[in-house]
C-alpha cells in the first residue's frame, strides 16, 4: 500500500485552478456553451474509465457542459434497481492548451450508494461521500490518434468505505481504426493502477472497442479489463454497452 499524504495540497491546487476564472473571464464570455453526453445501457456496469464497476446491468449517463476552458461533467450511474448507484460531479479547467498538448485540472464530489456487507440478505444500505482531485494531460498525435495520462487522488469525506485512493491511467484513443462502407470501428487501449485503503492494489490492462454502424444514432462498445497483478486477487471482467451519444 502506497503512503498517502494529507489531502490539503490537492484542495489548495484546486482553489488555485478556480482562481484562473477571473483571469480567463474575457475569453470565456466570448465562448459558446457546448453540451453533449452519452447514455449507455450495459450488462456489467463498468465505467468507461474503469475505476469502478457496479457489477450488474446498469444505465451509465454522462453529460459534459463546457464553456471556454471550463467544463462541468456530471455522471449518473445506476444499476437497473438503483441498488447500487453512484453520482460524480466533475468540475474541470483546461489550464494549458498549446498546439497538440493540453493539461487539465479537475475536482470531483461523488456519492456512492451500496448494500452493506456482509449482510447480503438484509436491505441495509450505506451512502458514501468522496472527493477526488485530477491531473489530466493529453497529446494529439494525429487528427485521429491521441494519448492521455490521468492521475486521480481521492478520499472519503465521512471516513466510510475506502478512506484514500489512487488511480493512474495511460490511455490511447484510436478513432476510425477501421472504416468500411457500412461501419467504422474505434479502439481505446489503456493501462492503469489502483491503490487504495480497502486495501486493494492492482495493475490492469484494458480496452474498449466501439462499433459505429452507418446512418444509425446508436453504437455498440465491448470492454475488457484484465488484471496483471492484484492483491487481493481480482479476476478478468468484461462489459458490453449500447450507447446513445447526444
Amino acid at each position: 500500500m502506497l503512503p498517502f499524504k494529507p489531502f490539503t495540497l490537492t484542495k489548495i491546487l484546486f482553489l488555485l485552478c478556480l482562481s484562473f476564472f477571473a483571469y480567463a473571464k474575457s475569453d470565456t464570455t466570448k465562448s459558446p456553451i457546448i453540451i453533449h453526453g452519452n447514455l449507455q445501457l450495459t450488462n456489467n456496469g463498468i465505467s468507461p474509465v474503469p475505476s469502478f464497476s457496479l457489477g450488474k446491468p446498469a444505465l451509465l449517463t454522462t453529460l459534459i457542459v463546457s464553456k471556454g476552458h471550463f467544463s462541468f461533467n456530471p455522471e449518473f450511474n445506476f444499476d437497473l434497481e438503483a441498488k447500487p448507484w453512484s453520482v460524480n460531479t466533475w468540475v474541470k479547467y483546461k489550464l494549458i492548451q498549446r498546439g497538440r498538448f493540453d493539461f487539465i485540472l479537475g475536482n470531483n464530489f461523488s456519492l456512492f450508494f451500496k448494500r452493506n456487507l456482509p449482510n447480503p440478505l438484509n436491505e441495509e444500505f450505506q451512502l458514501q461521500r468522496y472527493q477526488a482531485f485530477e491531473f489530466n494531460a493529453g497529446f494529439q498525435l494525429t487528427s485521429k490518434r491521441s494519448l492521455r495520462l490521468m492521475y486521480w487522488k481521492s478520499q472519503s469525506l465521512d471516513g466510510l468505505g475506502i478512506k484514500n485512493g489512487l488511480f493512474v491511467m495511460l490511455v490511447a484513443q484510436i478513432n476510425d481504426a477501421y472504416t468500411g462502407k457500412l461501419e467504422r470501428i474505434s479502439f481505446r487501449p489503456s493501462a492503469f493502477v489502483i491503490d487504495n485503503t480497502a486495501p486493494f492494489t492492482a495493475y490492469f490492462i484494458s480496452q474498449i472497442t466501439t462499433f459505429y454502424p452507418a446512418k444509425v444514432p446508436l453504437n455498440l462498445s465491448f470492454q475488457t479489463v484484465h488484471p496483471l497483478y492484484s492483491s487481493p486477487n481480482s479476476s478478468f471482467n468484461w462489459n458490453i454497452g449500447l450507447n446513445l451519444p447526444f
